[in-house]
């Protein structure tokens, strides 16, 4: 089985890039392989629960969505602890199953637990 890291730190608003990741890691684990997504910085965004669904307006899924889905085939959303704590989002505010790791996590995620690092 084949072992992806995507990486997302731009915020679902105002870029593609993390509906980009999103669609990337959802193919990679639907696929049978195994994918972990890291989010950091602004890409930490991603894991707000409630954003508006952005599809009627420029033909994309809400991130809400994508996440949930990633994580019900199998896949994994970690989000760096400080990135969060910059940017007010506390864990009630964040979607179901969603990893919280701190900087040294996140570096190992990202050197160990993939054969590959796709970065949105």
């Amino acid at each position: 089985m084949a072992k992806l890291v995507v990486e997302i730190s731009h915020a679902p608003f105002g870029h593609e890039n993390a509906y980009a990741g999103l669609f990337a890691a959802m193919g990679w684990v639907s696929a049978g392989n195994e994918v972990v997504v890291v989010l950091r910085g602004a890409g930490v965004h991603v894991v707000r629960k409630g954003q508006i669904d952005p599809l009627k307006e420029i033909s994309l899924p809400a991130t809400e969505r994508q996440v949930t889905d990633v994580i019900g085939e199998g896949g994994r959303i970690v989000a760096d602890r400080s990135s969060l704590e910059a940017r007010g989002i506390e864990r009630d505010m964040m979607i179901d199953g969603i990893e919280v790791l701190d900087r040294d996590a996140i570096r190992r995620v990202l050197l160990e637990d993939g054969e590959r690092v796709l970065t949105f």
